[in-house]
């Protein structure tokens, strides 16, 4: 009998590790439970200094009130607002009408001024600001109280209900204390914990050293396969070991003949993949190419074996590759690998194409090796080239028809051709609007075509931009009219020269005008600010409608993006519009985009480069500038 296996130390190791992690859940358990009381106690705490803090205010705004003293209703606020955690204070009377408003800005409670009108929602359960929302209490909360801004409402009361009080506090520094606690709990447990395995390891130190002999003879077995390891009899687990090693040995054998058919199996997948793939060294010289490959680039695979890469490429990507892999080993950044992108090949007969490559880089034995992923995409252009024709064509073909009937259903809705009966008017007017929409949509269609082919010629000058805006607004002033929207131009420097297209701004502008009527909602005004910064001149269009659903946001500058936000008022577009406005601001070196908050309208901006001396210069050697 091998009394050996029953030697004490192997209990005794076990034992040791059970208590180190009972000693460290019991760390993290004591804290857990310290810390959540130490939160309910905080949260029952701030509660009732909310409660105090109420009952101080009724007790003197009720006479203020119904003295309508409402000045002195400001103070009592403002006094009672530096209230630690409270953020703002508001009183609304009966008719939900403000009495007085204090908010803290920058820590100091300040007065705030509206006549809007704000419906109580007289509940026990405080809300979330951010969401509008019953704030949830639950074990989550409990444990690690949010970060956010509640609200409460009381009812003031004086023999009657005469007003309702609205406290709003942040959770803020709850929220601080509390995450700091966390982290000590933590890092008391990691403590704990790592006491425990010092400990372990002071008594693991002679199975430690056998366990280093067995993955000696491990990694000697890589290369000895066949041999047998000495088994040690002291532990049970290592004993295990040896056999498992000794009978891996066997095992191994068997892999290594099974190992060659999985390489061929390999092999015959490459082989018969669609897409080309090709391995070369750090140096650019060609390790492996697959029969798709060969189809593509038209050589055989013992044609481009140890050549370099360089003689699929042409020029001037052929000098430049080898300097490229050079740039990349010294720590260069990557143009291509590991991103991909579509580059042109040239094949044996020395015709080019285009194509897709993506690559990535691995190891072979130490050695650093790329791999290229290749897909010859020269149908794909093809079809592109005849569908960009074909929309061209048919844009061209319907312009002109549709101006010569848009123009006679104008005159026929204007009596040329004598008085017309009721209904036969709304018919004509009804043809007249869709034609008119047509030839907007072709004339996007066209515009559009341009811009992806490369074709529209911007010429870029030095602009007055305010001078540009105002005529805009004058411009659009009457199909703002349409939506009962006035454009109101704020603040504005004294004069603003840009580099732009004289021509293709007040496009711009006119899109996102319209676009701001067409979205007011019920407001009746739409905001036009110029804001000078970091040598940009930033136009800004503001609506006061619904906001940009979430849904939405990333698809805005999509070609025939339309949001559906049930607006009624909201009358047929192209889709096109800021799709085609957002080529043009690139193409003239800005930027645009927008912000947006809903229920609270949306600010749609571009910005131009300022007129510079530089900025000039460089508009003077640019011609045409594609998007």
């Amino acid at each position: 009998m091998n009394w050996r296996r029953y030697l004490p130390h192997r209990l005794s190791s076990q034992l040791l590790l059970f208590i180190g992690i009972a000693v460290t859940l019991a760390i993290l358990l004591v804290s857990t439970v310290f810390t959540y009381q130490s939160v309910k106690r905080e949260r029952a705490q701030i509660n009732e200094n909310i409660q105090f803090l109420v009952k101080n205010i009724e007790a003197v705004s009720a006479a203020l009130i119904l003295s309508k003293d409402v000045e002195a209703l400001e103070s009592v606020l403002l006094l009672n607002a530096k209230f630690p955690l409270v953020d703002g204070i508001l009183i609304v009377d009966t008719k939900n009408r403000v009495l007085s408003e204090v908010i803290k800005v920058d820590g100091f409670p300040e007065p705030l001024f509206t006549n809007k009108t704000t419906i109580p929602h007289l509940a026990e359960e405080a809300l979330d600001t951010a969401t509008g929302k019953t704030a949830e209490a639950n074990w989550k909360n409990d444990f690690l109280p949010p970060d956010v801004q509640l609200e409460n409402w009381y009812p003031i009361q004086a023999g009657s209900w005469l007003a309702s009080i609205r406290i709003r506090y942040s959770l803020t520094e709850l929220h601080d204390r509390t995450a700091r606690q966390w982290r000590h709990t933590l890092l008391y447990a990691m403590t704990a914990a790592l006491a425990n395995f010092f400990m372990l390891v002071l008594m693991l130190r002679t199975p430690m050293r056998v366990l280093q002999q067995t993955t000696a003879f491990a990694e000697h077995l890589s290369e000895h396969i066949g041999e047998q390891t000495t088994i040690y009899h002291g532990t049970q687990e290592f004993y295990a070991l040896g056999n498992a090693l000794n009978v891996l040995s066997v095992q191994l054998q068997y892999q290594r003949q099974t190992m060659d058919e999985q390489l061929a199996h390999t092999q015959a997948i490459l082989d018969n993949v669609v897409d080309g793939i090709i391995t070369i060294d750090s140096l650019g010289t060609i390790r492996s190419f697959n029969q798709a490959a060969s189809r593509i680039f038209g050589y055989v695979e013992d044609e481009v074996i140890a050549r370099n890469i360089r003689m699929l490429m042409p020029e001037p990507h052929r000098s430049a590759h080898d300097g490229y892999l050079k740039n990349y080993a010294d720590g260069g950044a990557a143009k291509i690998i590991g991103i991909g992108r579509e580059v042109e090949g040239m094949r044996k007969d020395g015709s080019l194409f285009a194509m897709d490559l993506a690559v990535s880089r691995a190891l072979d034995h130490d050695e650093l090796i790329y791999i290229g992923i290749v897909r010859d995409i020269s149908e794909r252009h093809r079809l592109d080239r005849l569908k960009s024709e074909f929309v061209s064509t048919v844009s061209h073909e319907l312009r002109t028809p549709l101006t010569s009937i848009h123009g006679s259903l104008k005159l026929l809705e204007g009596g040329v051709a004598g008085a017309l009966p009721d209904a036969a008017i709304k018919l004509v007017s009804l043809a007249q609007k869709n034609s008119q929409r047509l030839i907007l949509l072709t004339n996007d269609l066209l515009d559009m075509e341009k811009l992806a082919a490369g074709k529209m010629s911007l010429q870029l000058s030095q602009v007055d931009l305010l001078s540009i805006v105002k005529q805009s607004i004058l411009d659009n002033g009457g199909y703002g009219l349409n939506y009962q929207v006035q454009y109101v131009l704020g603040a504005h420097p004294q004069s603003c020269l840009v580099i732009a297209d004289a021509a293709r701004v007040p496009q711009i502008l006119a899109n996102l005008l319209s676009n701001a009527a067409k979205f007011s909602g019920d407001s009746h005004q739409v905001d036009i600010r110029i804001i000078l910064r970091d040598g940009k001149a930033r136009v800004q269009v503001e609506d006061h409608g619904p906001g940009i659903s979430n849904e939405f946001q990333g698809q805005i500058f999509g070609a025939f993006a339309q949001d559906n936000n049930g607006n009624t008022r909201q009358q047929g577009g192209t889709g096109l519009g800021l799709k085609i406005t957002k080529s043009l601001v690139i193409a003239m070196q800005g930027e645009i985009g927008f912000d947006t908050k809903i229920g609270n309208g949306s600010i749609f901006w571009f910005d131009l480069p300022l007129a510079t001396s530089e900025a000039k210069e460089q508009a003077e050697r640019r011609m045409d500038i594609a998007p």
